[in-house]
C-alpha cells in the first residue's frame, strides 16, 4: 500500500503547491479576481490557474483509484501504472508552468495527458476487475 499512498501523497502536493503559488503570484501581481487579466497565456499566474485547474479535474479520481487499488493486493502493474499516472500529472504541471505560452501544446503537456487517460483507463479496468 506504500506505492499507492505515496503516489495520493504527491497529487495533495501538487494541489497545494500549485494554490500556494498562485496566492504568491496574486500578492505580487495585484491581480485577485480571475477577469483582472487572466487571460494573457504567457502569464506564470495564468499557466499556474489553468495547472491547478487541471490537476484538481483529475487528482480526486486518480486518489480513489489509487487508494482502493492499493487495498487490493494489486499486481505489479497496477502499481506501476499508478506511478505512470502520477508521473503524468507532475510531467502536465511542469509543462503547463514552463511553456512560453498557453497557446502552443508544450510536449510535457501532452506527454502528461497521453499519460494521465491510458493510465486512468487501466486503472478503472483494474478497479472493475478487482470485484468480478
Amino acid at each position: 500500500m506504500q506505492t499507492p499512498v505515496i503516489c495520493v501523497s504527491i497529487l495533495g502536493l501538487l494541489v497545494f503547491m500549485l494554490g500556494f503559488l498562485i496566492s504568491m503570484l496574486r500578492g505580487k501581481t495585484g491581480i485577485i479576481y480571475y477577469g483582472d487579466s487572466l487571460d494573457d497565456p504567457t502569464s506564470l499566474l495564468t499557466k499556474a490557474v489553468r495547472a491547478l485547474g487541471n490537476t484538481v479535474e483529475f487528482a480526486p479520481i486518480l486518489a480513489v483509484l489509487f487508494l482502493y487499488l492499493g487495498t487490493t493486493n494489486p499486481h505489479n502493474w497496477v502499481l506501476w501504472t499508478i506511478v505512470a499516472a502520477t508521473v503524468s500529472r507532475v510531467l502536465m504541471v511542469i509543462g503547463f508552468l514552463t511553456a512560453g505560452t498557453l497557446r502552443k501544446i508544450h510536449p510535457l503537456k501532452a506527454v502528461g495527458g497521453i499519460g494521465t487517460y491510458l493510465s486512468g483507463i487501466a486503472l478503472c479496468v483494474a478497479m472493475v476487475n478487482s470485484v468480478i
